[in-house]
């Protein structure tokens, strides 16, 4: 099971396995077949897709936005995100095409948002922005149980935190900053590996734990690098002894 190239290579070597059926061993185990491939474009185009109807659907406000009155504005953005749910909730698609759709849809709300900042001129801070954003699809992440969607809710959750950092608790240090970030994306790291562990039926991407270990050790890094700088001061030594 799981056999790569190199451990046929190795069997066709030291047993009586001969070098055709080697070869058929490696097209048959190790190289994608016709199916898979389709498979893969069908998922990527599907991606793609979806990726650049709501980088259009961004761009087309940017270049209209002086021609468009504020009624249109929100009524194109409410009712693109009114579509793409109903389309997850009432179409007989496959659970990934609708998880897809579905992270497309609450990137939309995102784009809600935005316009509807932009029209009102509230005066809020931008962190505000992220933390309805982060909010209003909490829901939906928890439903669909969807990777991407779960790394788009993470994001959220991290620039909304430095955001109000920034903007609000300016008095933290960039020590503890990071730290807290360190802490928070280890802990979500932790368990997801858990999870995926314990329970056999939840599948986690490889990729997506990938992802995650690299952000702990950015943050991580950043945090260290930072306590060394100042000389390793009562804060850094609490933190990291």
């Amino acid at each position: 099971k799981n056999l790569i190239r190199d451990d046929l290579y190795l069997i066709s070597r030291h047993s009586n396995l001969n070098e055709k059926t080697a070869e058929e061993k490696i097209k048959k185990k190790v190289f994608s077949d016709d199916t898979s491939w389709k498979q893969f474009l069908k998922l990527l185009f599907l991606t793609l897709g979806v990726g650049f109807s709501v980088a259009g659907i961004i761009f087309f406000f940017a270049y209209n936005w002086a021609d468009l009155n504020k009624f249109a504005k929100l009524g194109i953005v409410e009712l693109l995100v009114i579509a793409t749910t109903g389309i997850v909730l009432f179409s007989k698609l496959k659970l990934f095409t609708k998880n897809i759709i579905l992270t497309g849809a609450s990137m939309l709300v995102g784009v809600l948002y935005a316009v509807f900042g932009q029209i009102y001129q509230t005066g809020a801070n931008a962190y505000d922005f992220f933390l309805a954003w982060t909010i209003f699809i909490a829901l939906w992440v928890l439903v669909s149980n969807f990777a991407p969607l779960w790394l788009l809710f993470i994001v959220l959750i991290n620039t909304t935190f430095v955001l109000y950092t920034n903007q609000v608790a300016q008095y933290w240090s960039e020590l503890n900053l990071f730290s807290i970030l360190f802490v928070f994306n280890a802990s979500v790291l932790i368990f997801f590996t858990l999870l995926s562990a314990s329970l056999q039926k939840i599948v986690i991407p490889d990729w997506f734990l990938k992802i995650l270990s690299i952000g702990v050790v950015f943050f991580a890094t950043i945090a260290f690098t930072i306590g060394i700088d100042r000389s390793l001061n009562s804060e850094f030594l609490v933190l990291f002894a």
